[in-house]
């Protein structure tokens, strides 16, 4: 059995940001049968800065808490800096992931990732 930390029984137990954004800047959309996940992440930006993320998902306890952490951090970002998060930044927040649960933080990152791609396409 996998062994989370406090902060992600934490963020799991009270995710933050979950919703989705009407008429959001960016949208980034995954869908994994294998391991049973589909998320979706919304970003409202503006002046090349994230204003807002929300998501939508079903799926694991790491991976609700993974976007829970990555929510409250990329609103005030820009997108440069939004773009360079990775997993291990995630996992960080949340002191640590089992070392089976870190592909949720990578299905989180690149969700947010291809949101942006999303709202870059858009915005050129």
């Amino acid at each position: 059995m996998d062994k989370y930390s406090r902060a992600t029984i934490r963020e799991f137990m009270n995710p933050s940001n979950i919703g989705s954004i009407d008429a959001p800047s960016g949208i980034g959309h995954i869908a994994d049968e294998v391991d049973a996940v589909e998320l979706t992440v919304h970003i409202s930006a503006a002046s090349g800065r994230i204003v807002e993320m929300k998501y939508r998902i079903a799926g694991c306890t790491a991976l609700i808490a993974a976007l829970s952490v990555l929510s409250k951090l990329v609103p005030g970002k820009t997108i440069d800096e939004a773009s360079a998060i990775d997993m291990q930044v995630v996992s960080g927040l949340l002191d640590g992931l089992p070392e089976s649960k870190w592909r949720c933080a990578g299905y989180a990152v690149q969700a947010l990732h291809l949101a942006i791609e999303d709202y870059q396409r858009t915005t050129s």
